[in-house]
């Protein structure tokens, strides 16, 4: 059974040490995801929750884990795990 995704107009804003990043644009969600053109936003639904008086916007703020891969300088390959922290504004389009 597939699950119905509905079409959003979404704003997403990353934190970072450089600054923040933010990027907008049309996606879809299901109960659980954001999918835009570029990448899946897994389970960051769930930390939305309905803006005051509004009907169909949303907004809320989750962190993503990604493991990096690089090489020091003693040529030594090293893993590091770090926190993307994400806020979302989303409004349902259908």
């Amino acid at each position: 059974m597939e699950i119905e995704k509905k079409k959003v107009k979404f704003s997403l804003t990353k934190f970072t040490k450089k600054g923040n990043f933010r990027f907008s644009g049309y996606g879809e969600i299901d109960n659980e995801n954001l999918y835009t053109k570029t990448k899946t936003y897994e389970d960051c639904i769930r930390y939305c929750h309905k803006v005051i008086n509004s009907t169909n916007e949303f907004k809320g703020s989750f962190s993503e884990f990604e493991e990096i891969e690089f090489t020091n300088n003693k040529n030594q390959l090293v893993n590091l795990e770090i926190e993307n922290c994400y806020q979302l504004w989303f409004r349902v389009l259908n």
